[in-house]
C-alpha cells in the first residue's frame, strides 16, 4: 500500500496541471503579447502571423502551441499565445529563420509589441484542428491575496475535469502575472459555441463559480476571435 501511494503522488506531481516541485510545468515558458496592426496591414498580419506559426509548430520540437487572435471590437489590436517546452526551446524560437522573417516585417505591419509576464500555473490541451466553429476566451481575474491558495486549488481541478470530461474543451491555460501573483490570465479554446454553452452548464464549472464568487476583486473578458491556433496537442492528462 505504501509503493502505491507513493507512485500516485510521484505521478500527481508531475502532471503538468500541477505547477509544484520539479514538476515539468516550472520549466515550460508561456507568452501573452499585445500587438498593434498598423491601418490597412490587417491582412498582411494575418498572413505573416499563420506563416510563422504554421513553421514554428511544426519544424520546433520544443514549441509546443502558438495562437493568434484579435479583439472583435477592434481588428487591429491582436494578442499571441505561446508556449513552449523551456526557456531553451524558446531561445531556439527566437533564432529561428521564421522567427527573423517575422521580426524582419514587423515594422511595415505592427506599431507596438508589449509583453505581459506571466508564471503558468496549468496547461493542458488536446489536438486543435481549426475550423470556423472554433471560439477563444481571454479572461483576466484579480484575485484577494488571502484567497490565492483556495483560488488556485479549485481552478486547476475544474480546468482539469473540463479538459478530461468534455470532448469540445480544446485547451485550458491558467497564468498569474509574474509582477502580481494575484492577477490571472485564462486562454481557453472551444470546438464550438455550442460546446461552450454546454461547458457553462457543468456541474465543475457550476461549483468553480459558486465556490470563487467571493475570492475576487475584479474579472475582465477579453472579446476575441481566433486568426490562427496552433499547437502540438501534448499538454495531456490521463483519462
Amino acid at each position: 500500500m505504501k509503493n502505491i501511494i507513493t507512485m500516485t503522488l510521484c505521478l500527481l506531481v508531475a502532471s503538468p496541471a500541477f505547477a509544484t516541485g520539479s514538476s515539468p510545468l516550472d520549466k515550460t515558458v508561456m507568452n501573452i503579447f499585445e500587438l498593434g496592426i498598423k491601418a490597412g496591414k490587417s491582412r498582411q498580419y494575418d498572413e505573416v502571423a499563420r506563416s510563422t506559426i504554421s513553421s514554428s509548430v511544426e519544424s520546433e520540437s520544443g514549441t509546443l502551441a502558438m495562437y493568434s487572435l484579435k479583439r472583435k471590437d477592434d481588428l487591429n489590436q491582436a494578442y499571441m499565445i505561446e508556449i513552449y517546452a523551456g526557456k531553451e526551446a524558446y531561445k531556439k524560437h527566437l533564432d529561428s529563420e521564421q522567427y527573423q522573417a517575422f521580426i524582419k516585417r514587423a515594422p511595415e505591419i505592427t506599431d507596438k509589441k508589449s509583453k505581459i509576464d506571466v508564471t503558468p500555473q496549468f496547461l493542458g490541451d488536446k489536438r486543435i484542428v481549426q475550423n470556423e466553429r472554433t471560439i477563444n476566451n481571454l479572461v483576466i481575474v484579480d484575485v484577494k491575496p488571502e484567497h490565492q491558495q483556495a483560488f488556485k486549488n479549485i481552478v486547476i481541478a475544474e480546468m482539469s475535469d473540463s479538459l478530461k470530461l468534455e470532448s469540445g474543451v480544446l485547451a485550458m491555460y491558467a497564468a498569474t502575472d509574474a509582477k502580481n501573483e494575484n492577477r490571472w490570465y485564462f486562454y481557453e479554446i472551444y470546438a464550438s459555441e455550442a460546446d461552450y454553452q454546454r461547458h457553462r452548464q457543468t456541474p465543475h464549472f457550476r461549483g468553480y463559480i459558486e465556490q470563487t464568487s467571493e475570492m475576487t476583486t475584479g474579472k475582465e473578458s477579453i472579446p476575441v476571435v481566433p486568426v490562427f491556433l496552433r499547437n502540438k496537442g501534448t499538454l495531456q492528462f490521463d483519462d
